[in-house]
């Protein structure tokens, strides 16, 4: 019978997570690193109160993963006081997310219009962003803020800041240093949610501001009409598309990878949302790399021929 920690670490596995390292309580989430780049503290574990399984939740990818340990029986009556144990922590999350929304929504207002350096490291050094020197003004005294401050990422100010939407509420907020380590808020709702940066008759949909960037300037270059939205994750573009009838997605190529049936992220969640989609031919690069690269003409000759 495989064992809680063999399960754990499975799961860990299939969605790119550390083992942590902090002690593991039941019914408690712990904040673990993802395998990814920057991935410190960007990854939480609850194991059930019941511990026979748990979840592990990768906040890079916004991919989680549901485990149980071998004979664990689903099935089973529910003990009421874990039932209600799970309500309460229910209660807890719903308060936190409304909490968070209004976090977000006064951060966005209080930022400033400015350049960033993370802009000018993509190309666009004259781009206005929303742009604010120490995020940790708008979160509350006591615990809870504390945790939204740690889960910031590492580095200086000033951070670029870059808003998720559902419809019209601000779910999240990308945090963005001068050298492009990023995180999203903690407690925020990823899943869904996008920043457009150009209206138009055609939608894309990108990873990254950088690549939205790119993407909007190489459309531009070629006269097409789009909208173009920045969705924070592979996972979450595909979502984003799937949601817009007739969307094209502007996916990463990123390296290829067992659990995603040896495609990467990008080509995966693209292919899965049934869009017309395209990527770079080389692996490693999103679009921003390319135009970097080869200039925004060689971007534009790639998505002419995903147009056609």
């Amino acid at each position: 019978m495989t064992t809680l920690q063999q399960a754990l670490s499975d799961a860990c596995s299939a969605v790119g997570v550390e083992m942590p390292r902090r002690r593991l309580m039941p019914g408690k989430w712990v904040r673990s690193d993802t395998k990814g780049r920057h991935g410190k503290d960007d990854a939480s574990i609850l194991i059930f109160d019941d511990q026979c399984g748990g979840i592990v939740w990768n906040h890079q990818t916004a991919i989680s993963h549901r485990f149980r340990v071998d004979g664990a029986n689903d099935n089973r009556p529910a003990d009421p006081m874990i039932e209600a144990r799970r309500r309460e922590r229910d209660a807890e999350r719903e308060t936190e997310r409304r909490h968070v929304e209004r976090i977000c929504a006064d951060l966005v207002q209080g930022c400033r219009t400015d350049v960033h350096p993370y802009l000018k490291s993509k190309g666009f050094p004259d781009e206005l962003g929303l742009v604010c020197d120490d995020p940790r003004q708008f979160f509350p005294s006591g615990r809870f803020g504390d945790m939204l401050a740690h889960a910031l990422p590492e580095g200086q100010g000033p951070f670029l800041i870059v808003p998720g939407r559902v419809g019209k509420a601000i779910t999240t907020v990308q945090f963005i240093t001068p050298g492009g380590a990023k995180k999203n808020i903690l407690r925020g709702v990823m899943s869904g949610a996008a920043h457009r940066i150009a209206s138009g008759r055609d939608t894309w949909v990108c990873e990254g501001i950088g690549t939205a960037m790119t993407v909007r300037a190489a459309l531009r270059l070629l006269g097409a009409s789009a909208t173009v939205l920045s969705a924070f994750s592979a996972s979450n573009v595909g979502q984003v598309a799937e949601s817009i009838p007739g969307s094209r997605i502007a996916a990463d190529h990123d390296k290829p990878v067992e659990t995603l049936e040896w495609k990467g992220a990008g080509e995966f969640y693209a292919r899965r949302s049934g869009r017309h989609w395209t990527m770079p031919k080389q692996m490693g690069d999103d679009f921003n790399d390319l135009h970097q690269r080869e200039g925004l003409r060689a971007v534009a000759l790639h998505l002419r021929e995903a147009l056609g």
